[in-house]
């Protein structure tokens, strides 16, 4: 049977159960609804002989049908007698724990479930996180919804018809959808339950969206600058030598990260620093931070048996069954965590956390050969509910970073800043940044990234990256040389085009392709293994690939001002700062099925070069033209951001492309704040004519929580296109002065 709740008018909650008794809690949903409208027009939903059925405006957007369910009991792993059997494994992902001799005890009972819903021939679905294929319309397919390296599960699909659908659930899940039927597996529920969202625009569909899982709040400004990582740097005299090379050769840092190992050797996860690599990291970090450079540090869910953090957790109980990795949904256990963090780390003066390996369990991570998908599956299943509830398995991560954002406001004002491999909903209330995992250097994984970018935004996440660059950039050379092996051949996900790395002009060439769409993401960061990052890696000064990688992070810098005022809105009004031409363009068909661009907020449309022009592997020459084929979208007139061209919407270019440019066009009737230093402060103000505009600048101190209670600076502008002028007004809609230059383009 049905049970269905108005949450909103545009918001209908739908619970299918078992049994006549409906339980009414909630597994994700933490209902604030700050941005929807009363107003909005009402989303009904009618019971019928085919189903549940669902209407806006007079329009059917679909049909439910009931709900079937199969028992099933829920067992984990214990330990009660004798010795845990421990075995170790260093991996590619990190050192793993298991025990070889736990037993199983049931926990509880629940159901395997799936539920259907009948779909118009003509939509497009969008959504489901970040499913490492790159596919960005999920029509004709299936996907399996669970963590792993390079996979970020988030239950929830969008329709080019503007509604949503948002599975309340943190299980494992299996989506498909054949014949115009959308059909969800559930692994372990106790009941079906799910949110229908109506709008007139993706952006209402995302705020409907958050409303549900939660608002995310603002990172400082410093994040949205450019953060430069690598693995790894190894003592705290190469931090900060990096750094003060950076400062050198003029080139704007905002963050450096220390990667995994700087705890002591054979004490994996120790949250306390080796002190014979670090021997003052408070000095370090303090010396970062008279250069304007903040500190990064990867911390890990699980430590080595016999460490300090370890035997900690122990003795309390608090470690899952592998004995290596603690149980972030125990309170206690997210608390000793945190004061483990807070002794040396955050006391050091840290700035951020990178929490790693937060799926926690990643059972295909191995292998020649990689896996087809279903047996992938099966072992994610397999392998992550020995440890977890299978009931809830999938919000790890959730719990995992809740600890952390509430125990450091609790001590701090200074903003969370949590970059996680995993996300599951609800994980954006917590100060965090996802990013896409241990990707591998290729031209293809590069066009697959916008799409899964795009993909996971658009399932209601606003801050997420990627490693520029893609964090393998060989392969069999370059994994024996990282396992110190003489033979064997690179596991199927080390499998980067480039083995001689930064040497390799092909490797240059992906390189500043990559970085320069990076300067358009939420979140700018460069990271990777096998072979250096930092730009003068890259070739001297005056060199193309250099000199192109410096343009682009120093426009990163020009252009904070308008990317932190959007980052401010995004926060506030649950917006999208990473956008598909679909939250824009939607009445124009053309862009239903584009995967290869992007718009940064309304304004900045960004088209990434994702083939090579110059080299292929090895240095191996190419003769290409160096041209990209760009779609216009049509409702607007676009200006070429570097020349200042105009075109109309509607048409497909071929723009020109040289690897020291990627074709980049603002909106006619934009309004661009922007810098000419490196402190994220407007000191320009660019209009771009064409049409009427009107913008909302945003800006506060850079950091703390006062903007959560109006603590931030507003200008409304105002471009009249016929008159030519640009107006600005108050918060209480007063004419303001506008205190830097104006230049109109076009």
């Amino acid at each position: 049977m049905f049970y269905t709740e108005q949450k909103m008018p545009q918001i209908l909650r739908v619970i299918c159960a078992p049994t006549k008794d409906i339980d009414k809690s909630s597994a994700l949903a933490d209902w604030d609804p700050r941005n929807l409208s009363e107003k909005a027009s009402p989303l009904t939903a009618e019971e019928t002989p085919e189903g549940l059925l669902f209407t806006r405006k007079g329009e059917t957007l679909l049909s439910v049908k009931e709900a079937v369910f199969t028992p099933k009991e829920i067992y984990r792993y214990t330990f009660s007698n004798g010795k845990p059997k421990i075995v170790t494994k260093v991996t590619v992902d990190g050192e793993r724990s298991f025990v070889e001799n736990a037993e199983t005890v049931k926990v509880g009972d629940a159901y395997g479930a799936s539920i259907s819903f009948q779909i118009g021939a003509d939509e497009a679905i969008y959504g489901l996180g970040q499913q490492e294929n790159g596919r960005f319309n999920y029509r004709n397919c299936e996907e399996y919804l669970y963590h792993n390296n390079m996979k970020i599960p988030m239950p929830v699909f969008l329709s080019s018809k503007n509604y949503a659908v948002f599975f309340d659930a943190a299980c494992m899940m299996h989506y498909t959808e054949q014949d115009n039927l959308i059909t969800m597996a559930f692994d372990a529920v106790e009941k079906v339950d799910f949110y229908v969202i109506s709008g007139d625009s993706f952006d209402e569909l995302i705020a409907g969206i958050r409303s549900l899982t939660g608002h995310t709040p603002l990172l400082p400004r410093w994040a949205y600058g450019y953060i430069q990582s690598k693995e790894r740097y190894k003592t705290q005299e190469e931090i900060l030598e990096t750094a003060a090379r950076f400062k050198a050769e003029e080139i704007p840092l905002s963050c450096i990260v220390l990667d995994w190992l700087s705890w002591e050797e054979g004490k994996w996860g120790n949250k306390i620093f080796d002190k014979s690599r670090f021997a003052d990291a408070k000095a370090m970090v303090e010396q970062l931070h008279k250069d304007g450079v903040k500190f990064m540090i990867s911390i890990w869910p699980n430590c080595k048996e016999g460490c300090e953090n370890n035997n900690e957790f122990a003795a309390k109980g608090k470690l899952l069954c592998n004995f290596s990795t603690y149980d972030a949904f125990d309170e206690e256990a997210r608390d000793m965590y945190w004061k483990q963090c807070e002794k040396e780390l955050f006391a050091a003066g840290t700035d951020a956390w990178w929490c790693d390996s937060t799926e926690p369990f990643t059972p295909d991570w191995n292998g020649l050969e990689k896996r087809p998908e279903a047996e992938r599956y099966r072992l994610a299943l397999e392998s992550t509910n020995k440890y977890l509830d299978a009931r809830t398995s999938s919000a790890y991560c959730v719990a995992h970073a809740k600890g952390i954002y509430q125990h450091q406001r609790q001590v701090s004002d200074k903003r969370v800043v949590n970059l996680t491999r995993a996300g599951y909903p609800g994980i954006q209330k917590y100060g965090t940044i996802l990013w896409s995992g241990d990707i591998a250097a290729t031209w293809e994984t590069f066009r697959h990234q916008i799409a899964e970018g795009l993909s996971i935004s658009m399932s209601g996440i606003l801050n997420w990256t990627w490693d520029t660059g893609a964090f393998f950039a060989g392969n069999t050379m370059s994994w024996r040389k990282w396992s110190n092996a003489t033979e064997g051949e690179a596991p199927w996900f080390w499998q980067g085009d480039f083995d001689t790395g930064v040497a390799d002009l092909g490797y240059r060439e992906l390189y500043t392709r990559w970085l320069q769409a990076a300067a358009f993401l939420p979140v700018m960061r460069s990271h990777g293994t096998d072979t250096p990052r930092e730009p003068w890696q890259f070739g001297a000064k005056g060199s193309k690939y250099y000199d192109s990688i410096i343009y682009y992070i120093k426009l990163r810098y020009r252009l904070l001002p308008y990317i932190y005022s959007l980052a401010i809105e995004a926060s506030l009004r649950d917006q999208a700062m990473l956008r598909s031409l679909m939250f824009d363009f939607s009445a124009d068909p053309a862009v239903r099925e584009i995967k290869d661009a992007f718009m940064l907020g309304k304004s900045f449309y960004v088209c990434p070069v994702t083939e090579p022009m110059e080299y292929g592997p090895g240095s191996t020459p190419l003769s290409k033209a160096q041209t990209r084929e760009v779609y216009l979208p049509a409702g607007a007139d676009w200006v070429d951001f570097e020349t200042g061209k105009r075109y109309a919407g509607g048409q497909e270019i071929s723009a020109d492309a040289p690897v020291t440019r990627m074709p980049v066009y603002v909106k006619a009737g934009s309004v661009i704040p922007m810098s000419e230093k490196t402190d994220g402060q407007c000191h320009k103000i660019l209009v771009y004519a064409g049409a009427d505009a009107s913008y909302d600048f945003y800006n506060d101190s850079g950091d703390g929580y006062a903007y959560e209670t109006e603590g931030f600076q507003t200008l409304h502008f105002v471009w009249n296109d016929r008159e030519r002028t640009l107006s600005a007004f108050d918060r209480e809609n007063r004419p303001a002065e506008i205190a830097v230059p104006v230049e109109v383009i076009g």
